[in-house]
């Protein structure tokens, strides 16, 4: 198993404030932080249109991580290409990733928000038409310039189609294990009906939310910590349908239900407890873990710790753990 970090969202909440250009310093010292640890990757977060400042242009914040750092890869997780322009999008990452060794994981997704369509001018019917020209210039571009091609979804006929055309998929970390199951097993039965493009079995790769402690009082506090940071999901409106494998997660309508299920996926222990909870993952299907620790409320001190501590006592146990 491979392991990164994340999802840095730049963001200065009502309960987290902060100055943004402090917030652009911290991701890139975080940044060396996690290849002073031996992380493979950090994951970026785009949105538009929230009071918070959530980062709304990822590539050429991609650039200055990468710029900082000379073996981390930066992904976006996800850029939202239906609200890009597609060719100017391809080429920037096609020139970031030339300049970087190939350091660059393009992670697309569709969006979902009403008002960010409404304040670019688009339509949201247009939303998957304009995702799929965005991976076809992608492909034509950025890949032969290094950069590897990511996708998410949130349901399986997504990951097959995602499957089907050689993307890795990147799923949410308030995914329940079944349901990442559910979509690593859809994403491969998508490759392989396809014809197994590109020889090599696309990626998953799953956000999960961990905390390393031996501490019961810092354990509940890193709950407290995920549970803040899954209200503002509410506000961002976001949601996942029920399926066999899991019931709606709807943290508009059904907000404190969707706020418990998600931090009910929370992996919090000592490195035993995270290391059984991280075989589980592997188990389900999912190539790669992306820590998500960068949480609502908690001090950076705290996560840079933990990240240290993960990469110490847990990662050289696993990585020789397979999907």
């Amino acid at each position: 198993m491979r392991f990164g970090a994340g999802l840095w969202c730049l963001q200065a909440t009502a309960t987290a404030p902060r100055p943004h250009g402090r917030a652009y310093a911290t991701l890139l010292d975080d940044a060396r932080h996690l290849e002073q640890c031996g992380y493979e990757s950090l994951w970026l977060s785009e949105h538009h249109f929230f009071y918070d400042g959530y980062c709304p242009s990822l590539l050429p914040v991609a650039s200055a991580v990468l710029a900082a750092t000379s073996t981390l890869r930066v992904g976006t997780g996800m850029m939202l290409m239906p609200l890009q322009d597609a060719d100017r999008a391809a080429r920037v990452a096609a020139g970031i990733a030339e300049r970087h060794h190939g350091r660059l994981d393009v992670g697309m997704g569709l969006g979902y928000r009403d008002i960010e369509f409404d304040g670019k001018g688009l339509s949201r019917r247009d939303r998957v038409a304009r995702l799929g020209a965005g991976i076809e210039r992608m492909s034509e571009l950025a890949v032969p310039a290094g950069a590897a091609l990511w996708g998410g979804s949130a349901t399986p006929k997504g990951a097959a189609r995602l499957g089907s055309k050689g993307l890795g998929i990147v799923l949410s970390g308030a995914n329940p294990l079944p349901l990442v199951a559910e979509l690593a097993a859809a994403h491969a039965e998508g490759w392989e009906s396809a014809g197994r493009p590109g020889g090599v079995k696309p990626p998953v790769a799953a956000l999960r939310n961990v905390w390393l402690t031996s501490d019961p009082h810092e354990r509940a506090a890193a709950l407290d910590w995920q549970r803040a940071s899954y209200v503002l999901y509410a506000g961002l409106g976001w949601s996942v349908a029920a399926r066999d494998s899991t019931p709606t997660m709807d943290f508009l309508r059904d907000t404190d239900r969707a706020i418990e299920d998600a931090v009910a996926t929370t992996i919090a222990g000592d490195a035993a407890e995270v290391i059984d909870g991280l075989e589980a993952v592997a188990a389900a299907g999912v190539d790669m873990t992306i820590f998500r620790v960068v949480l609502e409320g908690a001090p950076t001190e705290a996560v840079r710790s933990v990240l240290a501590g993960l990469a110490d006592k847990v990662v050289p146990q696993l990585a020789g753990v397979a999907a």
